[in-house]
């Protein structure tokens, strides 16, 4: 009777980590199938869908060198499209709650005019149109083929042989390194885009750990997630604001040409944004 070949550690490693790897992506692929039937179904999962896409294509993008080089970017590609898709829908979502909560919050003295109906009616005026683009979205055959493509990966990721706990810990520092270069960059501008692409990479070095975490392959992980979490929270509560900002303003001007209306209270809660704008970035700074 001839032993079975003995599995030396080296290769036990290599085994794990493809398997963190492979049950990273199958569990985000999963859950982004799952949002996609929810759409189908009329139930409304956009924002797990997008946060399950970001996983995704974050994975993509940061261990690109251990996946099947054809098979990733065009996929990156795709799932980046219904994102923005999905996109405009929630933005309309994250807007009509942060309004209506700053609206509830200021003294009924300072509310002047039918503020809550504005802002009600003009955001549902952008939904309307944006759902109706998921929906035109879904029946094309780009998307049918995304779906295919979902189903392919989530079946068989094209997870390369031979990857090492050592190589996903450097990839990740990588990231994280990219995350604290881009965010010391952003703090010493003004410029609200280079915040937007800290929070973004940010994002990025979180899912990075994550995944480390599965693998068991640092004791930093868990430190690293938490800290990289705090940063993309206060920077996703900085860009709400920017978008809230743009959005006030809209609405403060059609309310200051309309008989009955007028822009006072828009105007207040804009300063409000503006506010909350430069405490985020304090927050941040002090991370």
């Amino acid at each position: 009777m001839t032993n079975a070949p003995q599995v030396t550690e080296p290769e036990k490693t290599a085994i794990r980590t493809q398997s963190a790897l492979t049950g990273y992506l199958t569990d985000q692929i999963g859950l982004v199938l799952d949002g996609l039937t929810g759409l189908r179904e009329g139930t409304d999962p956009v924002h797990d869908t997008r946060v399950a896409i970001r996983r995704t294509r974050s994975t993509l993008r940061i261990f690109k060198r251990e996946l099947d080089p054809v098979a990733g970017p065009a996929f990156e590609d795709e799932l980046k499209w219904f994102a923005g898709v999905l996109g405009d829908v929630r933005d309309v979502q994250v807007q009509r709650h942060r309004l209506r909560d700053a609206l509830d919050d200021l003294p009924e003295l300072l509310v002047l005019g039918p503020v809550g109906s504005r802002i009600n009616l003009d955001l549902r005026d952008i939904e309307a149109p944006a759902r109706e683009r998921v929906s035109e979205a879904m029946e094309t055959t780009r998307y049918l083929d995304l779906v295919t493509e979902l189903q392919r990966w989530s079946a068989a990721p094209p997870v390369l042989p031979g990857g090492t706990a050592k190589r996903l810990r450097a990839t990740a520092q990588k990231a994280g390194a990219k995350a604290d270069r881009r965010l010391k960059a952003a703090l010493k501008s003004d410029d609200d885009e280079l915040l937007h692409r800290a929070r973004k990479a940010a994002k990025r070095a979180r899912y990075a750990n994550e995944l480390l975490q599965l693998d068991r392959s640092t004791k930093n992980a868990k430190r690293n997630i938490k800290h990289y979490k705090q940063i993309q929270s206060v920077l996703g509560d900085m860009q709400d604001t920017v978008v809230a900002r743009t959005m006030l303003r809209q609405l403060g001007a059609a309310a200051g040409t309309t008989p009955g209306e007028n822009g006072f209270t828009f105007g207040l809660l804009y300063a409000r944004e503006e506010q909350l704008a430069r405490q985020c970035r304090q927050a941040v700074a002090a991370l």
